[in-house]
């Protein structure tokens, strides 16, 4: 365990807070890993609290958090009390949920802040230069004002080899895609005839169903399917 001191702040969404922290410049991880963070309760008992890392390794070692709003959600409430300077006990960085050798398309399927991991590591990507194979990135929320990262994505999407789309289950005014994310996955699939890795991240149920019908109607494998849950 280590302290992290809040140096930047900033709302992504109405319900999401991206807070960056600086735990010192030998703090290490994978574009894709989470920390945990330390809650303190009047209990006197902490709780603990795990966030994936939503930017790229930096030599100086920050890192983002982009942490959404439950009601009566300890962690997250008290993640968005914080003010600048305020420090929190963190985890190292953990998890498995990172990219393997870039060797074929990629398809990234998140909802909401389950797109976190993907901003890491397509920062990665992005920093390597151009794409090697198409990278797409489906992102799933209620309605556009929840779109995390929207505008980083899109300029992505204009510097590299990159298809971002939001699909919205809840659209009002919305000219784009529509239902949940799994609506989406024979043609996202289907655009590489299945040679393609996919990663999922976000909650169980979402993840649960979209590996399911990865592998029993789109004939996907095991060894194409990467998945993290935040549940």
């Amino acid at each position: 365990m280590r302290t992290a001191k809040l140096i930047r702040a900033r709302p992504l969404t109405p319900s999401v807070r991206e807070l960056t922290f600086d735990p010192g410049s030998d703090f290490a991880f994978e574009a894709g890993q989470w920390v945990s963070c330390r809650i303190p309760t009047n209990e006197g008992e902490d709780l603990a609290r795990s966030y994936s890392i939503a930017s790229a390794p930096r030599p100086n070692g920050t890192f983002d958090l982009a942490v959404t709003r439950v009601e009566e959600g300890p962690g997250s409430n008290y993640l968005h009390s914080l003010n600048l300077g305020s420090e929190v006990t963190i985890s190292r960085a953990q998890g498995f949920f990172t990219l393997d050798e870039f060797e074929r398309p990629i398809v990234m399927v998140a909802t909401g802040t389950g797109v976190t991991p993907f901003r890491a590591m397509l920062q990665v990507l992005h920093a390597r230069g151009p794409f090697a194979h198409p990278v797409s990135l489906i992102l799933g929320v209620r309605t556009e004002d929840d779109i995390v990262y929207g505008d980083e994505l899109e300029a992505f999407a204009r510097d590299r080899n990159l298809d971002f789309s939001a699909t919205l289950s809840q659209p009002t005014q919305w000219s784009g895609r529509r239902g949940y994310v799994q609506t989406h996955l024979a043609e996202l699939v289907g655009r590489h005839q299945g040679n393609c890795d996919v990663y999922i991240c976000g909650l169980s149920k979402m993840v649960k169903d979209v590996r399911r019908i990865l592998k029993e109607e789109l004939g996907l494998t095991k060894h194409q399917i990467h998945s993290e849950r935040f549940d």
